[in-house]
């Protein structure tokens, strides 16, 4: 499934326009060191399989965490509304993940000054994700 979100929001051109796309800069967990922003990191906060009457259905609830940089709040922001344009109520299959649903279910504002020596401005947004595949 990560590969296949990364792949899923890469491939649409308003988040393209903001972050680029060579290299892509959408990361798991964490942005490599000297990444200027805009970018976005994302990290699984939790996974459960699904069961049915009959067992294991090979679905999986996750709920994904968004962070979304930027050097301002306004870029931050810019970049989180295109990645709530692009992931919110999402239907569809993504290479080798059939994605049976993605919603949104929250969002906060943040300023990193711990971690980053350049300040920066955050938007993080959880996505419950319902997924099927690798």
């Amino acid at each position: 499934m990560e590969e296949n979100l990364i792949s899923l929001l890469m491939a649409y051109a308003p988040l393209q326009a903001l972050i680029g796309s060579n290299p892509a800069r959408v990361y798991w967990v964490r942005a490599p060191q000297g990444v200027m922003p805009p970018y976005v990191t994302l990290q699984v906060i939790s996974g459960n399989p699904d069961v049915s009457h009959e067992g294991p259905n090979g679905l999986v609830e996750a709920r994904v965490q968004a962070d979304c940089y930027g050097l301002t709040y306004g870029s931050a922001k810019t970049v989180s509304r295109a990645v709530t344009d692009r992931l919110s109520g999402f239907k569809g299959t993504r290479n080798t993940t059939i994605f049976g649903g993605i919603f949104k279910d929250g969002e906060r504002d943040g300023y990193d000054d711990e971690e980053s020596p350049d300040k920066l401005f955050r938007v993080s947004m959880d996505f419950m994700i319902w997924h099927k595949g690798t």
